[in-house]
């Protein structure tokens, strides 16, 4: 039944592309139009532009769509874009952003979209839009760490015909220019972890690229209809729908059932912490008369964590720094609001709690950047301090949201600085902050030690030289004198403090910079007994976001992008179904060689994250720890049907 009501869908949504010979445009009524500058595209390239075959393999221009267009060529009106984009496309590839051609182009392709999509969307379609992905940025194999391959960068790169070997499972292993010449061998040892045996790879096979590949938008068919959908556009999930997608067009025709989707932010679990701050962002909003588009706020990630010390700081501060460390509980706060039907996620923050069980001087500190919600909720649970860095980002580098708008402009720092400054001031009014003043980070301590080794070092080269000189004047007095100069100084050098210099420079440098960094008290420093830190929130594991370089990973290798509003949500709805994923009964594992997903798996107890399926387990040679077998716990799918699908027939 719905197969034939399908076909008679088809033949009616695509009727309008068969134009009756009495409405049909002729070549003489469109060269009749206005000689407007964007005419350049009515007929073929000319044959005088002898390299243009050579770059252009398929031609397309303005005639040769209507003549296919009026001979019933497209079976679809998706096709009769594909023509229109390749028409474009050629335009931008032969000619330069400068010419003249290129911009006309530019204006032709507006003007195409904002007329074609009226009419898309009357048939059953999305859009004609051509969306693309930028070039991912990719991480550097080489060892300088922190290294990425950006948009535009050159790097090679080394296509694995053996995705199977051990330590050697992904398709592909790049290094950036620098750090593939600063390799002085022929070859290069790589792997998927540094701590096993690595696999030798001659530097021959290695091939040069540049990271300037533009990924199309994944595009999903009816399973009705057969229409074809951008995937943003549809707001579709496989991992929420596994039924598959089934557009609005048949929902409404065939009065499809359309359930609910369950993997929303509202939907996991509330703690004190998310309900205090959710209530005081939506009694602003009400204040302000903003009745639409509730705030909803969630912890997402909660767990107990280990501060290492820098070695350097360590030898300056032996006498005031933990040998293990400073435990603080890490979190990930985000925050959505529902526009559209659909939540978005606008704001995320990461903050590092150190209770009283913390050794000083870090006791009851608070890192990063801080709402006056969360100032309150943390005063209230006992903190003293709270730390934030006021520091704008850079152009191009994204902090917890991967990919911003291009229009988005950055705040210069004088202007962030300003708005801290008044978003402590007005805590200071609600009583929830004391006070707060300048203060700095420990990298910079570190980096300022480490500056201070090498100007002593440096300074041993020159008094020796300088001695050697002296020692050839023949006056005898002149060398007791600067011996006796030399004395002194080493004397005074022994009994200063090691960290005097140290302190400082590094006070110097504060006071340069004190602008950008707050400590911001909560309670009474002079108070003898300070209240005791209870935090009543139950640890919350989620290793998506864990850090905010996991989510950037995962949103960056699944073009997760938050460029514009329609790719926030489509972003906002995967990544929440996937922290759903992870807290099921039944979670799921992909084994690290062959990277299918596998039911029984053997699992390393030494190696973090690494499984196996049965099959890769028994390949000789094995893996080189101890490993597990696990088989999952079946779990009756039925009962909560509702989460399960969202489409069905």
């Amino acid at each position: 039944m719905i197969k034939n009501e399908t076909a008679t869908t088809m033949s009616e949504s695509h009727s309008s592309l068969s134009i009756s010979n009495d409405k049909k445009p002729t070549m003489e009524e469109i060269d009749a139009l206005p000689k407007h500058p964007l005419f350049p595209f009515r007929q073929p390239v000319a044959l005088n532009a002898t390299n243009y075959s050579t770059i252009i393999e398929h031609p397309m221009d303005i005639s040769t769509l209507h003549s296919k267009l009026l001979h019933g060529e497209y079976e679809n009106p998706l096709q009769f874009c594909d023509d229109a984009w390749l028409m474009f496309d050629n335009a931008w590839r032969y000619n330069s952003k400068s010419m003249k051609i290129y911009k006309m182009c530019q204006r032709l392709a507006k003007l195409f979209v904002e007329s074609i999509n009226p009419v898309l969307q009357s048939l059953g379609y999305c859009c004609a839009d051509q969306y693309v992905y930028f070039p991912k940025v990719f991480v550097c194999c080489g060892i300088r760490q922190c290294c990425e391959i950006r948009c535009g960068a050159n790097y090679y790169y080394y296509k694995n015909p053996e995705p199977s070997r051990l330590n050697l499972s992904n398709d592909q292993y790049r290094f950036c220019f620098v750090c593939f010449n600063s390799i002085q061998s022929e070859s290069i040892f790589v792997g998927d972890d540094p701590t096993q045996t690595l696999v030798e790879i001659p530097k021959n096979l290695f091939l040069s690229a540049i990271n300037d590949v533009l990924e199309p938008e994944i595009m999903v068919d009816c399973i009705v209809c057969k229409r074809r959908w951008h995937q943003v556009c549809a707001l579709h999930c496989d991992q929420i729908w596994p039924d598959g997608f089934i557009c609005n067009t048949c929902v409404r025709e065939y009065n499809l059932p359309r359930k609910e989707n369950c993997h929303k932010a509202e939907n996991l679990p509330a703690t004190d912490l998310s309900s205090q701050l959710e209530s005081r962002v939506n009694k602003f909003l009400l204040d302000k008369n903003c009745h639409e588009g509730r705030v909803t706020i969630r912890v997402l990630h909660s767990g107990d964590k280990m501060c290492h010390v820098n070695p350097k700081s360590k030898r300056y501060f032996s006498n005031q720094v933990a040998n293990d460390g400073f435990p603080y509980r890490a979190k990930t706060i985000f925050a959505f609001q529902e526009i559209d039907g659909v939540e978005v996620a606008f704001f995320g923050m990461h903050v590092q709690e150190y209770d009283e069980h913390c050794p000083a001087p870090n006791t009851r500190h608070v890192y990063h950047e801080i709402l006056i919600g969360y100032l309150d909720y943390v005063k209230q649970r006992g903190y003293m301090y709270a730390h934030m860095w006021a520091c704008p980002t850079m152009e191009n580098f994204d902090y917890i949201f991967y990919r911003h708008p291009p229009e988005q402009r950055l705040p210069k720092l004088k202007r962030l600085q300003n708005w801290c400054k008044k978003m402590l001031d007005r805590a200071m009014e609600e009583h929830v902050a004391i006070d707060y003043k300048g203060d700095f980070w420990s990298t910079t301590i570190e980096a300022t030690i480490k500056e201070l080794d090498q100007q002593d070092e440096d300074s041993d080269h020159p008094i020796e030289s300088e001695v050697s000189n002296k020692r050839k004047c023949a006056n005898a007095e002149e060398k007791n004198n600067l011996k006796r100069m030399k004395t002194q100084e080493e004397l005074a050098k022994s009994q200063m403090p090691p960290c005097t210099d140290l302190k400082s420079k590094i006070f110097s440098t504060m006071e340069k910079t004190k602008e950008a960094f707050f400590v911001i008290c909560l309670h009474n420093p002079i108070a003898t007994s300070p209240p005791a830190v209870n935090d009543t929130d139950v640890p919350i594991e989620c290793d998506l976001m864990d850090t905010r370089d996991a989510f950037l990973s995962f949103s960056c290798d699944r073009n997760l992008e938050f460029s514009s509003l329609r790719r926030a949500k489509f972003s906002t709805m995967a990544f929440l179904s996937e922290i759903h994923a992870s807290k099921t009964e039944n979670p799921t594992y992909n084994c690290n060689n062959c990277r299918q997903q596998c039911g029984v798996h053997y699992h390393c107890t030494r190696c973090e994250d690494f499984d196996l399926c049965e099959k890769c387990f028994n390949i000789e040679p094995k893996h080189e720890h101890k490993m597990e077998c696990s088989v999952p716990c079946i779990v009756d799918v039925n009962q909560d049907d509702k989460c399960n699908s969202l489409n069905s027939i």
